[in-house]
């Protein structure tokens, strides 16, 4: 028995360089000093002192100076007042996106100071512009202009994304313009808007402004949907998919028939993940996924990849070449699809340097990708291998909850690559990966409590991870569960429960299992004494491959066990052992020359 060594799959590194302009460093850094000596003369009121060095940091177009220059013309400070200037300089620091320049270039444009009042459609866009540039005052004139539709077009949503903003900093009266806000899209929605609904649903399903609450946020959704909005018909459709709900595919296919293009994509997802064929719904499907492919939609081209190789949607695989839309996937940023393009080209042993290229990308956010990484450095193919780059990747991987992480780094401490060897570490990050599924970690945690190297050994923590594997199916698991309770080791000493263990394995393919069932009706231990179906078993077993199956086979033809006696057989069967490695048949051979004694192994595990 050892430890369960799992198939080292799928994994170089991609640098960014950076160059520097040392002569426009400098440039900038005097253009700095500029204005820093004129901020200085500022505070210490030198105002003709500050004027100067403002005018020249304003003339070499940095847009500090140019808004502090507008204002100490407007005040006249150093500088006999002038709104002209103040408004010219003002325009230009706005022009730069200085958000403080763009907000009070909107006011003199509203209200008319040293400037002619301007049209709403004129001063509102400057409002915008400082508003996205984070002036809390300009979000909190956003708010209030899209609220009341005064000069634009009323938008709710905006006026409450921009009062959430300007709350957030803490602007005076942003809180109770919210407030009229939700209140009055409340209103709405309870006097039956669509809409208002709809907004209010989405308001309660990301904590918005109220309290977060799904299920009111699925009544309302559903409100929405039934009135026949076709955004609320996708969000719903889209929650409702989220928790593997059938009514979702019913709202996702209302939402798509009124060309909802998401809407339209997810349908053929859903669609495509059915059993059944009907051909409308295929019909429907391939629609969507045509559209996606035409506009060139990365996660519809992965879709549309997997589906064909699937054989999904009642096509064969091999229909389409799927690779070339993975690829396309690929190049669209869609991670998952980054992943399994570099995987399909290692699995074609090809272009092995770009597989690992766009692992890399993917590793930046998918566990997945992470952990082939890992193995990519573990095997060395096609690159040079890396145990450190390995531990590091799957420590990564682990992190974002990677069983099959957790179960390789258990591997490498209890095999001491890329870390110290720690049997302890190892069984901390076996057990870390059997708590997510993995069974390959349970196995090896069972090897190793029932060998007890480097940790006490434990035969009843070994029999219980046996136990778990081999009630799920594990033939290798069973084969050696059967044995503990042949030997009596951390269970009660029962031959006719190990009967039927070994019989389980046996029947699902283990050849240890064969060779320990055929030895139990050799011996009759826990079973009645049958040579026939002893032999029958180390037929099985021997046919395969197994040494001590061959040498036991021998042994009954040798004997006439279960069968008529035949020397030349026994002699074949004993050859075929120790040809594969069994010194003891060679003793066999001689026994069975000068009518010896013959020595047979009597477990397997």
């Amino acid at each position: 028995m050892k430890i369960l060594i799992s198939l080292l799959v799928i994994v170089v590194m991609a640098g960014a360089g950076l160059y520097f302009s040392v002569s426009q460093e400098s440039y900038q850094s005097q253009d700095s000093d500029m204005l820093q000596l004129a901020n200085f003369a500022y505070q210490e009121k030198r105002f003709e002192d500050a004027f100067k060095w403002y005018q020249n940091a304003a003339q070499q177009h940095i847009a500090e100076a140019q808004y502090q220059l507008a204002n100490m013309y407007q005040a006249g400070e150093g500088v006999e007042k002038d709104d002209t200037m103040a408004i010219n300089w003002l325009r230009k620091a706005a022009a730069q996106g200085l958000a403080n320049a763009e907000y009070d270039y909107a006011m003199a444009l509203e209200f008319g100071r040293g400037i002619p009042k301007a049209r709403p459609d004129t001063f509102i866009p400057w409002y915008l512009k400082a508003a996205e540039h984070r002036h809390p005052k300009a979000m909190f004139k956003m708010a209030q202009l899209y609220f009341s539709g005064a000069g634009i077009k009323q938008d709710i949503d905006q006026a409450l994304t921009w009062a959430i903003a300007a709350g957030n900093h803490k602007v005076p009266g942003a809180d109770t313009l919210l407030q009229d806000i939700v209140r009055d899209i409340a209103d709405r929605a309870n006097q039956g808007d669509a809409k208002a609904q709809h907004m209010l649903a989405l308001m309660h399903q990301q904590g918005r402004a109220v309290e977060k609450d799904n299920q009111l946020a699925l009544a309302w959704l559903r409100k929405a949907a039934s009135k026949g909005d076709v955004d609320a018909q996708y969000d719903l459709g889209r929650t409702l998919a989220s928790t593997q709900s059938p009514d979702a595919l019913y709202w996702l296919k209302k939402a798509s028939r009124q060309g909802h293009i998401q809407a339209g994509y997810m349908t053929a997802a859903l669609l495509a993940k059915q059993t059944n064929n009907n051909p409308e719904d295929i019909h429907q499907a391939w629609r969507w996924l045509y559209h996606g492919k035409q506009m060139q939609q990365p996660k519809v081209l992965y879709n549309l990849a997997i589906i064909l190789q699937q054989g999904k949607l009642a096509l064969p695989a091999t229909s389409f070449h799927y690779q070339a839309w993975l690829k396309q996937a690929a190049q669209g940023n869609v991670t998952v699809a980054q992943n399994d393009y570099a995987v399909e080209l290692i699995l074609q042993q090809k272009h092995i340097k770009q597989a690992v290229s766009w692992l890399h990308k993917a590793a930046k956010s998918d566990a997945m990708a992470q952990f082939n990484l890992g193995l990519m450095y573990a095997r060395g193919e096609g690159i040079t291998p890396n145990d450190d780059e390995a531990v590091h990747w799957w420590k990564k991987a682990e992190k974002n909850n990677s069983a099959k992480a957790k179960m390789l780094l258990g591997l490498f401490y209890n095999l001491g690559r890329g870390v110290g060897r720690s049997e302890k570490e190892a069984v901390y990050w076996y057990q870390q990966a059997a708590k997510l599924g993995n069974q390959d970690a349970v196995y090896n945690l069972g090897v190793l409590y029932y060998n007890g190297i480097g940790i006490d050994r434990d035969y009843s923590k070994a029999a219980q991870y046996f136990e778990t594997l081999a009630k799920q199916g594990d033939s290798e698991a069973q084969n050696i569960y059967a044995s503990l309770f042949l030997e009596g080791q951390g269970v009660s000493y029962a031959p006719k429960t190990a009967v039927q263990w070994f019989q389980r394995a046996a029947t699902a393919g283990n050849v240890r299992a064969m060779f320990n069932l055929a030895t139990q009706y050799r011996t009759g231990n826990g079973i009645r004494q049958n040579d026939k179906k002893a032999l029958f078993w180390y037929q099985k077993a021997a046919k395969r491959g197994f040494a001590p199956a061959q040498n036991a086979l021998g042994y009954m033809y040798a004997l006439g066990r279960g069968t008529k006696a035949d020397k030349d057989k026994a002699e074949f069967w004993f050859q075929s052992a120790q040809d594969n490695g069994l010194k003891l048949a060679r003793q066999n051979i001689s026994a069975l020359n000068k009518q010896g004694a013959f020595a047979l192994l009597r477990l397997q595990i």
